[in-house]
Formats: structure tokens, C-alpha cells, sequence
């Protein structure tokens, strides 16, 4: 099911079913509807679980059938299904309390207030569900992967945020090559020159989608598209990017650096230096 844009399908793993597992509980618990007195304890919990187990089943089949292109995720989405879902549900209700309940029938004139109460708990069953699904602003945020696309859909590219692109001189650009720790400041190394801005390299580093690169030393973050070579020089490894600076890269970050950015590009023995290149320091990572 697709109630939230940009989150990945909601009814492809357990989520629905722990959702509808809490809602029996809790319905079984709290006994609405007259249920409350009218059936035992171990009834009741066994009545509410298997009627929201029922009824995921039954807002699966909606969201298929409801049209995507008029009912886009949201609220309104929700409620579309919960009320799609619900005219199969209100006879399944009937015919189970008929069961429980021998003797038991309901008129045509009373099926319209049963409808409503089921409607009311599929409502409640399509938004627990929804609420389990992963959010779309997850994949923004630091520590969560990207979210996948749905399947047909082309990638979103990373792009720098503003946050940082806002504070660069206009005439570097906004071709970010790399970051590097100076004193208290972090100057950026963009196509158009550098500059300094005031702001700590974690600071950058935790706006930055990790798809656009990686911090390859403590003082140091590179583009990954601004990589041009991996060198060593005796035992450290060194990236040459594309403005022909020389990036030194630490040895906690040695591995994970060698992995992403020496598959192919050029690795040879590290060539004469520019003038204009920067060379690697000494130091540790």
C-alpha cells in the first residue's frame, strides 16, 4: 500500500500484520461496540484480532483496486480505503457474530450503522499501518540509507545541500572537489577556487549525502567525482583529484577508501607534483 509518497511498499513485509496485531489488542482490550459485555475476555481479544487480521487483508485488495492516479498517498487515500475496504468487512462481521452469537442476524436496514462501525476500524487499521511504514524524510536523515525507488523510476541524484552552497562566494561555483579542515574553519575546494566558511568538518560532513563521497582523513573529505587516481606513496595511500591536488588519506579511512575509489581509476606510482597541486602531509588519520 502506498499512503505516503516516497516510502517504500508498505504492504511488502510484516508491517501490516504487527499493525493489525496492536489494533486487535488494543480494540480487545478496550471491547467497543458492546463487545466489552458481551463477549468473554479470551472471545473478545480472539474476535478484534482476527477481524483487523481480516481487515488488512481486505485494505490490501483496496489499495489495488482504488485508481493511484486520482487518489494519490495522503489522508485522503487512507480514508478511500478504509471506506473500500469496509463493504466486504461489514459482511464478514455480520456472518461471524452470527456464529458467536447463534440467533443472531442482521437486517438490511441495520447493515448501514454496522458499515459505519467497521469503516471506523478500518480507518484505524489503514493509519496504524501507515504510521509503521518508513517515512520519507528518514532517508535524510544522518545514519539512514537513502530510500530505494519504486521499481520504473529513475534515481534521484544527490545534490550538495544548501546549507553549505549557501555559504560559498559565488564565483568558486557550486562544484564542491573537497573539504579540508583549516584551524577553526573548513575551506572548500570548489571547479572555481576555494574558500573558508565557519564550520566544523562533522558539521559538513553530516549534511553531505553519503553518495556524493566520503571523508577519507580527519582533516580531509573528497568528491567521488572528483577522484582522478589512487597512488601510494611507501605505505600511505594518497588521492590525486581532478584539480591535481594530492589528498592524504588516513589510515582508519584507508580500507573503506581503497574499496570505493580505486576500482577504475588510475593507480600507478604517484608522478611529479604540480606546481599548483597540493602535496599530502604528514600525519595520522
Amino acid at each position: 500500500m502506498e499512503f505516503t509518497q516516497r516510502q517504500r511498499p508498505l504492504w511488502g513485509r510484516w508491517r501490516p500484520s504487527w499493525a493489525a496485531i496492536a489494533v486487535g489488542l488494543l480494540l480487545g482490550f478496550a471491547g467497543p461496540f458492546g463487545s466489552y459485555q458481551a463477549f468473554p475476555a479470551a472471545i473478545r481479544y480472539a474476535f478484534w484480532i482476527g477481524l483487523t487480521a481480516a481487515g488488512v487483508v481486505a485494505a490490501v485488495a483496496a489499495d489495488a483496486v482504488l485508481p493511484r492516479a486520482r487518489l494519490r498517498p495522503g489522508a485522503i487515500r487512507i480514508g478511500a480505503v478504509a471506506l473500500a475496504s469496509a463493504l466486504p468487512m461489514t459482511f464478514i462481521v455480520a456472518w461471524t457474530l452470527s456464529l458467536l452469537q447463534p440467533g443472531r442476524f442482521f437486517t438490511p436496514l441495520q447493515l448501514p450503522a454496522l458499515f459505519a462501525a467497521v469503516a471506523a476500524v478500518q480507518l484505524l487499521v489503514a493509519y496504524a499501518a501507515t504510521a509503521t511504514a518508513p517515512r520519507a524524510d528518514d532517508a535524510e536523515t544522518p545514519g539512514h540509507a537513502p530510500a530505494r525507488p519504486e521499481s520504473g523510476e529513475e534515481p534521484i541524484p544527490p545534490a550538495f545541500p544548501a546549507a553549505l552552497l549557501g555559504r560559498l562566494p559565488p564565483e568558486i561555483g557550486r562544484d564542491i572537489v573537497a573539504l579540508e579542515t583549516e584551524d577553526h574553519y573548513l575551506r572548500v575546494h570548489a571547479a572555481g577556487g576555494s574558500a573558508l566558511i565557519l564550520m566544523r568538518m562533522a558539521d559538513a560532513v553530516a549534511l553531505l549525502d553519503p553518495r556524493l563521497g566520503a571523508q577519507v582523513h580527519r582533516r580531509w573529505w573528497v568528491a567521488e567525482a572528483a577522484v582522478a587516481g589512487v597512488r601510494t606513496e611507501g605505505h600511505r595511500l594518497v588521492l590525486r583529484l581532478t584539480d591535481g591536488t594530492l589528498v592524504p588519506v588516513g589510515r582508519t579511512f584507508a580500507a573503506a577508501a581503497r574499496t570505493r575509489f580505486a576500482q577504475g581509476r588510475d593507480t600507478g606510482p604517484l608522478g611529479p607534483v604540480s606546481a599548483t597541486a597540493k602535496a599530502p602531509f604528514a600525519g595520522g588519520a
